[in-house]
């Protein structure tokens, strides 16, 4: 497949693309990186230097584009989110999606696989794990991401065959999973959590979720949501407890008060951590996706393996 990619630098972006690469297709990546760019070169991937939001050589190289994977969002990782942080990143986010749409060529297009993300859905309680049919008051993020999510029927309605893929608590080596459970625990300090709360989280893989991204654009149906978690929700304080014990470290946790983290990371990331992400899988794999690693405590040990390579190195 020939495969345009934004995105295609971040946590989860840069192994969706390996794991294109691996998989023998030809991939193009926009950035606005000089520096990540000659990192892709290097891997054998075409590189657009440019921005969604300007007019560029990336128009170009889109209307090339048999496959889409749309990853690109405004950067807001290691910031507090305030409501004026999440408002630009509603309209940024927003602007990314029309623009990247509206330059598509839809006599060439095959599928276009958008991310989202299951803050889209809202609280899913703690009972039985919820559906793509499921929808409630978006929280957190689920805000902010909702006018572009939205807006994508209207494509859809126009021809454009957009599969929109909702990941949910994308864990791996790199980005939150390692800073916020990893470091800490290697280090015998505890895990942070919100006192008098621990949500359930529906985790999946790194390299599962770039699998799935691949899957989507050949298996998945147009104009329809998939779910992308993997078999087992889990509750955040049990997810300390793993990766205590696969870093062979004090199973530590410290509880703090909801107005601490509102004052320290913003009412966005509270409203988040408060809430249950309780998803189902069962779309996705009644399509035909199979796991490497069904579950968080089958996956725990690669990504600390992993993690330790990267500190050592």
């Amino acid at each position: 497949m020939n495969i345009f990619i934004t995105g295609g630098t971040g946590y989860i972006g840069n192994r969706t693309v390996n794991v294109a690469l691996r998989q023998g297709h030809q991939v193009t990546v926009l950035t606005r990186s000089n520096e990540k760019a000659k990192e892709l070169e290097g891997k054998g991937v075409r590189v657009v230097i440019g921005d969604l939001l300007t007019v560029g050589d990336w128009q170009s190289a889109l209307s090339e584009a048999e496959y889409v994977i749309h990853l690109a969002a405004p950067p807001t990782w290691g910031k507090k989110v305030t409501l004026k942080v999440a408002r630009a990143y509603q309209k940024g986010h927003y602007q990314m999606t029309v623009c990247l749409l509206d330059n598509i060529n839809l006599q060439r297009l095959k599928k276009f696989v958008y991310v989202a993300g299951t803050s889209y859905f809202g609280d899913s309680g703690d009972k039985e794990p919820v559906t793509e049919s499921y929808r409630s008051q978006p929280k957190g993020w689920g805000p902010y991401i909702a006018p572009s999510v939205d807006v994508l029927s209207a494509y859809v309605d126009k021809g454009v065959p957009i599969v929109t893929a909702f990941p949910g608590q994308v864990y791996g080596a790199d980005s939150w999973f390692s800073q916020l459970f990893l470091e800490p625990l290697s280090q015998s300090k505890p895990v942070i959590g919100l006192k008098g709360y621990n949500p359930i989280f529906s985790p999946i893989y790194v390299e599962d979720c770039a699998r799935a991204f691949l899957f989507l654009l050949e298996q998945g149906q147009a104009g329809e949501r998939y779910i992308l978690v993997d078999d087992q929700p889990i509750r955040s304080a049990d997810i300390t407890t793993l990766s205590a014990q696969a870093l062979q470290r004090p199973d530590k946790k410290r509880y703090v008060p909801t107005w601490l983290c509102r004052m320290l990371l913003g009412p966005v990331l509270t409203e988040y951590a408060t809430a249950h992400t309780n998803f189902s899988n069962g779309k996705l794999k009644a399509s035909g996706f199979t796991y490497l690693y069904p579950t968080i405590q089958s996956g725990i040990e690669d990504v600390v393996k992993e993690w330790k390579e990267r500190v050592m190195s």
